[in-house]
């Protein structure tokens, strides 16, 4: 019996790091309707930034909160310079540039890291176990179920019931619309975009203690290429 709860949980804690993963690619394509290929590409980046600030004697927390951050201002960054010129270009034009930043990415990322992945240590905190009676299950994991519950409800909060998220929802609909009430459309775009990235990030940087970071790193890969 303990073997079912075990792989039930275990199935549960890799759908949320999916959900991390994927909720921020729905929001850009949902709201923007533009086709993210790179999306896989901030995951990856998020898992190998808390990775080198853990080497570099960082706090998980802070590289946790750190990364997405930083990843974020890469795709502010990305959709300001670069995305933002195709969106009004048929879909075609979207998946060729966004595979072939994918791509430089990928390589960039193994340029830096090499191919193979590198082990994340499990915050002092969250090591350890948690018994049941008879089942024992990782701390870790249980924080990571419980942590992107809490993050789900936040982005939908953040979406439905803010005036930020009014807008973007608005913007989606029509930009003219939005344009005419004095916002600067854009700028949402740009903001809804690297929440997008920040969001994949942290499924990364959450994925790589999760058992490793290459597996953080394989699964970005394989999103980047399949996204």
């Amino acid at each position: 019996m303990n073997i079912y709860l075990l792989q039930t949980i275990n199935g549960i804690g890799i759908g949320m790091l999916y959900f991390l993963l994927a909720v921020g690619l729905s929001i850009v394509f949902g709201l923007l309707r533009f086709v993210n290929f790179a999306h896989g590409a901030f995951y990856l980046i998020g898992a190998y930034f808390c990775y080198q600030m853990t080497r570099w004697g960082w706090s998980f927390w802070w590289t946790l909160l750190l990364a997405p951050l930083a990843v974020g201002a890469i795709g502010w960054l990305t959709e300001k310079l670069l995305l933002r010129h195709v969106y009004a270009k048929p879909h075609e034009f979207h998946i060729l540039v966004t595979v072939g930043l994918a791509l430089v990415v990928q390589e960039l990322v193994i340029l830096q890291w090499g191919p193979l992945g590198d082990s994340v240590a499990v915050p002092d905190l969250l090591q350890g176990v948690v018994m049941w009676g008879g089942f024992v299950y990782p701390k870790y994991r249980l924080f990571v179920i419980g942590f992107t519950a809490v993050l789900a409800v936040l982005l939908w909060w953040v979406l439905e019931g803010t005036r930020l998220g009014s807008a973007v929802r608005a913007g989606s609909e029509s930009t003219e619309m939005v344009s005419l009430l004095g916002l600067n459309v854009f700028a949402i775009f740009s903001l809804v975009f690297a929440l997008g990235a920040a969001t994949a990030a942290l499924a990364g940087g959450a994925s790589s203690s999760w058992s490793w970071a290459g597996w953080a790193a394989s699964v970005g890969r394989w999103w980047a290429a399949c996204s």
